[in-house]
């Protein structure tokens, strides 16, 4: 096969951390070692720091000049598409309305639509006027899950057959057990734990409301997440409980030993496009409560235990389950929770992605002996 070349937008990598940043680091440390007749071009606004991300991974860096995503699409995108003779560039949520058959737009979701209570007037419509437009015209569109999948189509018309899956996953480190607690959460804590920006969607008035109805004083909920606009109201709430933990910014393996030693983790959210946060916790052996609502059932599978948190007696049903969870009580099969999250590797998602990229630029399938 010949070589092509595929730009990446990857301004994400500078900025909070969140799914769409998650996805495009973990497939970027995979897919150029998966196909090596495609050259992998990363724009960010810092190439070294993008480079130390990486590490070895064989791609050319490339700055990407500060500005929002407008003066990326209608001035940027185009001069290095044809600059850096870029065969297909992938871009996420927006893409460039000049040469839109050589575009990969990854919609990661389109809350927007959906749970368009959740986002400013502004954002909703920047949103509706690009992701939209980027959604029926680019040359291919990419999502992380069945009901974004669904809900592309449905909102856009762009019909579901042709929207290509490139999952989310989950990388459980090779040494399990072996990092430390942040020094705000003292060994031998029982806790819930909650991990997400802190923003309105994510439920953490929710989680507090039911939380402070567990009886037991001894009992923490830790909440791992920085400020996104959250409800100031929530905030003076999370300040105000004697049993909550905040932490803005957590160490990766410091994350994953909260992960492991919680009793249980909790994921209230109204609306995602997937959920990364469920799968980690199940990979690590952690029962999950978890809503019911759009994506996130996909990303737990049958391990979780779900909740209808826009139900009237929903702060009471996850008191209880929280009881239940701290008494011992809350099902949980660890081998259905393990299976599942075998699925969802990133080298999965890498080859997903390589497999899209080369039906883009047109490179059929090598034929299976």
């Amino acid at each position: 096969m010949s070589g092509y070349r595929v730009g990446v937008d990857a301004h994400v990598l500078d900025g909070k951390f969140q799914g769409s940043r998650t996805w495009v680091l973990e497939t970027l440390r995979r897919a150029p070692l998966l196909a090596p007749e495609l050259t992998f071009v990363v724009y960010s606004g810092d190439p070294d720091r993008s480079a130390a991300l990486l590490g070895d991974v064989p791609v050319e860096h490339r700055l990407l000049p500060p500005g929002g995503p407008v003066g990326r699409n209608l001035r940027f995108w185009p001069r290095a598409i044809r600059r850096d003779r870029l065969d297909v560039l992938v871009t996420q949520y927006f893409s460039p309305p000049r040469y839109p058959r050589r575009q990969l737009v990854v919609v990661h979701d389109v809350l927007f639509e959906t749970h368009p209570e959740f986002f400013g007037r502004a954002t909703r419509w920047r949103n509706k006027l690009l992701v939209g437009w980027s959604a029926r015209r680019a040359g291919t569109v990419a999502t992380v899950s069945e009901y974004s999948r669904e809900q592309i189509a449905r909102v856009y018309g762009r019909p579901s057959q042709e929207i290509v899956l490139v999952h989310n996953g989950v990388d459980v480190p090779q040494t399990a057990g072996s990092g430390t607690l942040p020094a705000q959460v003292p060994a031998g804590t029982r806790y819930a734990l909650m991990v997400g920006r802190l923003e309105p969607r994510k439920n953490l008035a929710l989680a507090l409301e039911a939380f402070a109805r567990v009886a037991d004083p001894d009992v923490r909920l830790v909440v791992v997440g920085r400020d996104d606009f959250e409800d100031p109201r929530t905030l003076a709430l999370l300040a105000a409980e004697p049993r909550a933990v905040h932490l803005s910014d957590v160490a990766q393996d410091e994350l994953w030993e909260l992960y492991r030693r919680a009793t249980v983790f909790v994921f209230p959210s109204r609306g995602e496009g997937w959920g990364i946060p469920v799968l980690e916790a199940l990979a690590a052996g952690t029962p999950v409560v978890a809503s019911d609502a759009t994506a996130i059932p996909e990303a737990g599978g049958t391990a979780c235990t779900y909740l209808d948190v826009a139900a009237p007696g929903a702060p009471a049903a996850l008191a209880d389950l929280l009881e239940a969870a701290f008494a011992g009580r809350l099902p949980f099969d660890a081998a259905a929770a393990r299976e599942h999250v075998a699925a969802f590797g990133w080298d999965r998602s890498a080859g997903e992605l390589v497999t899209a990229l080369r039906a883009a630029v047109g490179v059929r399938p090598t034929p299976a002996r």
